[in-house]
C-alpha cells in the first residue's frame, strides 16, 4: 500500500483526507439505526456540555461555518433533538437546548462513539494512540487559522 508509485502515500493531506473518509464510514456504520452524522453528534455533544450556547458559539466550537451549523441545527431541531429559541437578552441570538429525545439519543450513541474511536485507532499500539492524537492536536492548534471555519480551541 505505502509503495504507491504516485507518491500519494507520502502526502499528509491525502492521508488525512483518506483517514477522515474511513472515520466517517466507521461512524455511520456504528450509528446506522440512530441516523445521525458525525457533525450532528458533535453539535449535540456541545449543546449537552453547554446548555443555552448560541448558534455562533456552537459553530466555532464545532469548527464549521455559521451557515453549515444552521443547517445542522435545523435538521436536529426538526428531528426533535434540540430546541432553538431566541435569547431573552438578544433576540438576534439563538440559544440551543437538548430535548429529552436529544438526551436519550446521546445516551444511546455514547457507547457506540467509543467503539468508533476504538475501531479507528485499533491498528495502533496503545502508546501510539495517545501520541497520534497528541500530534493531531498539535498540528490543528498550530494551523487552525487556515481552516475555512477556525475552531475555537480550548487549552
Amino acid at each position: 500500500m505505502n509503495g504507491n508509485a504516485t507518491g500519494l502515500w507520502s502526502r499528509p493531506g491525502f492521508l488525512v483526507r483518506r483517514l477522515h473518509q474511513i472515520s466517517v464510514a466507521i461512524f455511520l456504520e456504528e450509528m446506522a439505526d440512530l441516523e445521525i452524522t458525525p457533525v450532528q453528534y458533535g453539535a449535540l455533544m456541545i449543546v449537552a456540555a453547554e446548555p443555552g450556547i448560541d448558534q455562533s458559539a456552537l459553530a466555532a466550537e464545532l469548527g464549521v461555518d455559521r451557515a453549515n451549523a444552521g443547517d445542522v441545527l435545523a435538521r436536529l431541531s426538526k428531528s426533535g433533538y434540540l430546541t432553538r429559541d431566541p435569547s431573552p437578552r438578544d433576540r438576534r441570538s439563538i440559544q440551543l437546548h437538548l430535548t429529552d429525545k436529544g438526551v436519550l439519543l446521546l445516551r444511546k450513541a455514547a457507547g457506540r462513539a467509543k467503539k468508533v474511536q476504538d475501531r479507528l485507532l485499533k491498528p495502533l499500539a496503545s502508546k501510539d494512540r495517545k501520541a497520534f492524537v497528541a500530534l493531531m492536536r498539535q498540528i490543528i492548534s498550530a494551523s487552525n487559522q487556515f481552516g475555512r471555519a477556525p475552531l475555537r480551541i480550548k487549552k
